[in-house]
């Protein structure tokens, strides 16, 4: 909640969302979730997403070593932290190899288009 916050502050280009968890995503666009024990963290992403366009993708954990190296990092480090412009060094040898930087250099090219238009 508090990275997507974040995105929203330092950057004006859409916000993409990567699971691989399918019923996660889809109930940022149905009702599924919002009566479970993680509805309260569902309606605060919606309402993030009202002024900022989301791109969501579906994607398994083995295209997304980065977030699953980060995931680790969280459970041995006992720190709060952000990266702005440049990633953690836990990473930085993954991320050439990450469908997310693909993906993200697309969409930053995709909105490149739509706002010079």
């Amino acid at each position: 909640m508090q990275g997507m916050a974040l995105a929203i502050q330092h950057c004006d280009l859409p916000v993409i969302v990567q699971s691989d968890f399918s019923i996660a995503l889809s109930a940022l666009s149905d009702e599924s979730l919002s009566r479970s024990a993680y509805g309260h963290l569902v309606t605060e992403i919606r309402h993030l997403m009202i002024d900022r366009e989301f791109i969501a993708f579906k994607i398994s954990r083995l295209q997304n070593r980065v977030a699953d190296r980060l995931a680790l990092y969280s459970r041995t480090e006992s720190i709060t932290a952000v990266w702005l412009g440049r990633g953690p060094p836990c990473v930085e040898d993954l991320l050439p190899l990450d469908v997310t930087l693909h993906l993200w250099n697309k969409s930053l090219l995709l909105a490149q288009k739509k706002k010079n238009k």
